[in-house]
């Protein structure tokens, strides 16, 4: 992912969705590059925040949920920012909470569908 806003407000982002959501989500990534901020999430896996695979296993993956909340809590930090994830546009204007099948074609699973909440 990347973003205009700075890595301090994305942290901020991160510490305010753990606390309310109970998540140990993580940079995995973060570096600057220009005006963009570069970054990915992480979560040990089998947690709160954590994802899971189409198949069941547990993945040490940021979840699908974690992510919406860290853009929507990022977006009230910095309501200007802008943020590109998964080929799509998210700014205060919309674009979060989008979902995506990322199952095979004979066993469909939504994002959505494989957060552990």
């Amino acid at each position: 992912m990347k973003t205009t806003a700075t890595k301090s407000q994305v942290q901020q982002a991160i510490d305010n969705v753990n606390k309310k959501h109970g998540y140990k989500i993580e940079f995995n990534r973060a570096d600057q590059s220009g005006k963009w901020f570069n970054f990915t999430i992480k979560s040990k896996s089998g947690i709160p925040g954590a994802r899971i695979s189409h198949s069941g296993r547990n993945l040490a993956c940021a979840s699908w949920h974690a992510h919406g909340y860290l853009f929507d809590e990022l977006l009230e930090i910095n309501p200007d920012a802008v943020i590109h994830s998964n080929g799509l546009m998210i700014d205060s204007n919309g674009g979060n909470w989008i979902d995506k099948n990322v199952g095979p074609t004979c066993s469909p699973a939504y994002f959505s569908e494989l957060s552990i909440l």
